[in-house]
């Protein structure tokens, strides 16, 4: 399992942030916002997941 922070964007700004346990970034953004995710376009609403130590950013939006 690793940590995560999970940010919901609205454009670059973030809204709220979560730190979570998962063992993935999907899971991570699907337990952080409670919703669904999918991997991001160019939507304005997304959510950014940072894994903690590595720095690695992944990028999804909701279903």
């Amino acid at each position: 399992m690793k940590t995560y922070r999970v940010e919901e964007m609205a454009g670059e700004t973030p809204v709220s942030h979560y730190t979570v346990i998962a063992t993935t970034p999907w899971e991570a953004a699907t337990i952080g916002t409670k919703r669904e995710v999918k991997a991001r376009s160019d939507e304005r609403l997304w959510v950014r997941v940072t894994e903690e130590g590595k720095q690695a950013v992944f990028r999804y939006t909701f279903k």
